[in-house]
């Protein structure tokens, strides 16, 4: 069977950084583990964060348990599922046979828990027209600073596409999300039906993601999944809380949401779907139709949205979009003259 069950769950809380806007200079206020200001670690609650997000995981109750981990390039999520990916790769190796393969609290006999850096799940900066936003950690840094979550095995992973360092209207980010799933989505699928093309069909488990990314491509996430975007970007229609977890099941055939509907363009208003500098490494440069109820890879049902009952500290720093993140005034602009940004950097 293919995968059914998605698991998006959001960094801890972190460290701050800020930017200057009229000359695009990011700096941050500690130092940061990869030398990038943009790229701070997570605070002591954010830890705690962590392992708290690793308990829930790893417990005998959470079914199914992540078959294949993905993150986005940047310290702080990495930091976030470190214990949880450490905690499952102890259970796996402890259990054995102990445990029958697709009973609850099981780990699949296949699943490969190191972690595969996908760029195109990377943080969303507003775009730009007169500086370079900092770029994603590299695979080479981040494997000396998390060693049991990228082993030589998981370095094999060749990200999709690595977004532009001008950044990305909301739309562009949308979409470039949406090229990202369909291609993790794929790759599982194809994985899942390798594995599983000699077993009987009584052998075939539920099997699931788990997906660590940032607020703004999180949410951008959950639209391209269930294929609802909202009129108004603004709109808080799915939860990104620090540390929470919401849960996508695949749907059927038969409940398709797209049944009946016309499927929009993917750019879903003029103007580029993709920022300009967006780097192809496997993927297409064309995004797939999600809009309109569709979703990629035939759609998906949100069954839990922003969890945090498992969080000491519950739901905390919420974030929605407020209007394009962009940096168009320009190195000469008068400090007089206000910014085209409103929103504070995202928490």
């Amino acid at each position: 069977m293919p995968l059914d069950t998605i698991y998006l769950t959001r960094h801890g809380h972190r460290l701050s950084w800020t930017i200057d806007f009229l000359t695009g200079t990011y700096s941050s206020q500690f130092p940061t583990p990869t030398g990038n200001p943009a790229d701070p670690a997570l605070t002591s609650h954010g830890v705690c964060q962590s392992h708290e997000l690793a308990e829930h995981i790893a417990g005998p109750q959470f079914h199914p348990k992540p078959f294949r981990v993905y993150s986005s390039p940047f310290y702080r999520c990495l930091q976030t599922i470190q214990p949880t990916v450490e905690e499952l790769k102890r259970i796996s190796a402890e259990s054995g046979k102990s445990q029958e393969n697709g009973q609850i609290g099981s780990i699949d006999q296949h699943a490969e828990l190191d972690v595969r850096v996908e760029n195109g799940l990377g943080e969303w900066f507003g775009a730009t027209d007169f500086f370079d936003h900092p770029a994603h950690p590299t695979l080479e840094i981040m494997s000396t600073l998390f060693p049991t979550l990228l082993t030589e095995a998981s370095q094999t992973y060749k990200p999709l596409l690595i977004p532009s360092r001008r950044g990305e209207t909301i739309t562009q980010l949308h979409n470039r999300v949406a090229i990202a799933l369909e291609g993790i989505i794929a790759d599982i699928d194809a994985e899942i039906s390798a594995l599983e093309a000699e077993l009987p069909p009584d052998q075939r488990t539920s099997k699931s993601v788990l997906i660590c990314a940032h607020a703004a491509p999180l949410i951008a996430m959950g639209r391209v999944l269930t294929g609802r975007m909202p009129d108004d970007s603004s709109e808080e229609d799915f939860n990104v809380f620090t540390a929470g977890m919401s849960t996508f099941k695949r749907r059927g055939a038969s409940s398709t949401a797209s049944a009946g509907q016309s499927v929009g363009h993917a750019e879903g208003s003029s103007g580029r779907p993709l920022a300009e500098g967006t780097a192809f490494i496997r993927a297409s440069g064309s995004p797939p139709q999600w809009r309109n109820g569709h979703g990629v890879a035939g759609g998906w049902d949100c069954v839990a949205n922003g969890d945090c009952s498992f969080l000491s500290g519950g739901a905390e720093r919420g974030w929605h979009f407020d209007g394009e993140e962009a940096f168009n005034t320009g190195p000469m602009a008068l400090p007089s003259e206000p910014t085209a940004i409103a929103a504070a950097t995202k928490l």
